[in-house]
């Protein structure tokens, strides 16, 4: 019997396995090169990371930038995906954020994690646009719709 994901904050000690990570799952799967998962400390990164059996298996991201709150670097292991954890972990995180205070995460997102996102409430905001082997959505999702979709 294969253990439960936990999700947590991620802390400084974790965060060269969680960018190593993130990095290896997009540079793998979509091009993206490695050095853009770096967040810089004026956006005000914060990182979840989420584990099985001790060992990392997601991550996602919420930063500042442009005086809206962003959320990415969302990755699920590939072993895990199509089993909802990618769903279990950005509930976990958007629960965590939307009790901070946050009135809205923006995010740019991959057609899995619109259909996630708007199981949440999320709504597009923009056409889709090419983004390095795939393309994003832009979507943005508010405390008060999360919050009504999930019973909260």
């Amino acid at each position: 019997m294969k253990a439960e994901c936990m999700v947590r904050r991620a802390s400084d000690a974790d965060m060269e396995a969680v960018l190593t990570f993130a990095a290896q799952i997009f540079a793998d799967e979509q091009d993206i090169p490695k050095e853009l998962n770096f967040i810089p400390a004026d956006k005000q990164p914060q990182w979840w990371c989420m584990e099985q059996d001790g060992k990392l298996v997601g991550t996602a991201a919420i930063y500042r930038e442009g005086g809206l709150w962003h959320m990415g670097r969302i990755t699920v292991a590939r072993r895990l995906r199509g089993q909802h954890k990618g769903t279990f972990l950005l509930k976990r995180v958007l629960e965590d954020v939307f009790a901070q205070d946050v009135d809205n995460i923006f995010l740019e997102a991959r057609d899995a994690t619109v259909h996630i996102m708007q199981q949440f409430g999320a709504e597009i905001v923009g056409e889709p646009f090419a983004f390095y082997r795939g393309s994003v959505t832009p979507m943005l999702l508010t405390r008060t719709a999360f919050l009504r979709h999930t019973n909260g």
